[in-house]
């Protein structure tokens, strides 16, 4: 028998008769988010072993304020913000003379840390919208190359096309992307 996940063990700590639909939303959330919770705890603690501790203790936090989880809100920002106080709990339980970092820095780092993601969150959405402008054929190219496995000589070969004429139009294809999603993060921030 496996490991059971991280979302597994939190989870199979819920109390009998929590509706088994809220469970598995739960999982399922917790899931996709708990590396990005993890290397988030990590930037702000710096061992591994209590990061490991910390997420443990997030995730146990998790379930129990999951009825605060607003739907259609970023649950994996949600996750990181309680993580970032229980960091903060964990420091204060650590004595001074093993704080490498002040509370202050500490608080600076998880705000850069979430402005970095936002941003990232802003730049993935452009994205997925510029993909849709793209012609059929160059979407086709662009997600094709990007598969798992994938090298600009396997789907040249696959489409009958030579290496260089594949890589021009991957060429053109990223520059005009590249144009888009500049041109809708700068609308955004006018708006």
């Amino acid at each position: 028998m496996g490991q059971r996940t991280d979302a597994e063990v939190a989870v199979s700590r819920a109390q009998p008769g929590v509706d088994p639909a809220k469970v598995e939303q739960f999982a399922q959330l917790l899931a996709k988010c708990q590396r990005r919770v993890f290397l988030y705890v990590l930037t702000l603690v710096h061992r591994a072993a209590d990061a490991e501790e910390i997420l443990q203790e997030t995730n146990l936090v998790l379930w129990r304020k999951f009825d605060e989880y607003r739907p259609g809100t970023s649950f994996e920002r949600w996750a990181c913000r309680i993580a970032y106080f229980e960091v903060m709990k964990f420091r204060q339980r650590q004595s001074r003379a093993e704080r490498l970092f002040s509370d202050e820095f500490i608080e600076a780092l998880a705000a850069e840390s979430e402005a970095s993601e936002s941003a990232l969150d802003a730049r993935r959405t452009a994205l997925a919208d510029c993909l849709k402008k793209l012609r059929e054929a160059d979407r086709a190219l662009v997600l094709a190359r990007y598969r798992a496995g994938a090298t600009t000589r396997s789907v040249a070969e696959a489409l009958g096309r030579s290496i260089q004429g594949t890589r021009r139009a991957l060429h053109r294809i990223r520059m005009a992307l590249l144009s888009c999603i500049e041109r809708t993060l700068a609308a955004e921030e006018r708006a």
